[in-house]
């Protein structure tokens, strides 16, 4: 009887150390609804919450943690080797000269342009921006401005309303405060399914800002390889678990 104790206590401690010896790959995000929303207890959600679980559950060779990064200081961070990885990131989006791999995750995204329809009748409205007040995220790359983010670059060339989120924009233009603001279309549709009457105050861009397959950066320091990566990207598209995550935020 002892002998089995003993036999089953030696099990369940290996089986603790095996657990923890596990590489830990540390997965970044930052403030980018729908993609991770921090409530004001403090808790992450979003599809970058779901896809590191998802990540989890399709291997166990590794484990992956979600860190919270801001988009402003994610380059220093990552060149501080302070995460292994960021999700939803798009190589053109100032990582132009930091050494990364890049990993498609094949969800498509961009930015359209709103403005109230007071004030704008005709999609002509969004042909110039002269005269006109922008409502632009903070530490965003938008095509139109071709991808400059530093705030005092962009106030050189644009009468510019600095905030802090997909939702500010929206709200700044509902409220008069800005004339037109570039906005994440699925961010867009998950706040038109969620306040129905502002549809019709809006009028919504033909054109795109930008359009972008999102993918996954990783640092070539990792403790796992761009093929491990690639690999288990691809089983949660075979089995349609990426997929069905991305549409249940309209994506």
């Amino acid at each position: 009887m002892h002998r089995q104790l003993l036999i089953l206590l030696i099990f369940a401690v290996l089986s603790v150390q095996s657990a923890h010896s596990k590489p830990i790959v540390k997965v970044a995000g930052y403030q980018f609804a729908p993609y991770l929303n921090q409530s004001s207890d403090g808790l992450y959600t979003g599809l970058s919450i779901d896809v590191v679980k998802a990540l989890n559950g399709i291997q166990s060779e590794v484990q992956f943690e979600f860190v919270a990064t801001s988009i402003g200081n994610r380059y220093k961070a990552y060149k501080m080797d302070r995460y292994d990885m960021i999700l939803f990131e798009s190589p053109i989006w100032g990582w132009q000269d930091i050494e990364h791999e890049f990993v498609p995750l094949h969800i498509n995204d961009g930015e359209l342009f709103i403005a109230l329809k007071d004030k704008a009748i005709e999609q002509q409205y969004f042909d110039s921006f002269s005269g006109k007040v922008l409502s632009l995220v903070r530490g965003y790359h938008y095509a139109f401005a071709q991808w400059q983010a530093d705030p005092k670059a962009l106030n050189n060339d644009y009468n510019i309303q600095f905030v802090r989120s997909n939702e500010a924009s929206i709200v700044s233009i509902l409220r008069g405060r800005a004339n037109i603001a570039p906005v994440t279309w699925s961010y867009l549709q998950f706040y038109l399914a969620q306040y129905p009457e502002v549809k019709s105050q809006l009028l919504i861009s033909n054109k795109w800002d930008q359009k972008y397959d999102h993918g996954v950066l990783l640092n070539p320091k990792a403790p796992i390889s761009k093929q491990q990566l690639t690999k288990w990207i691809s089983l949660l598209q075979e089995q349609n678990i990426l997929p069905r995550l991305a549409a249940n935020y309209g994506l």
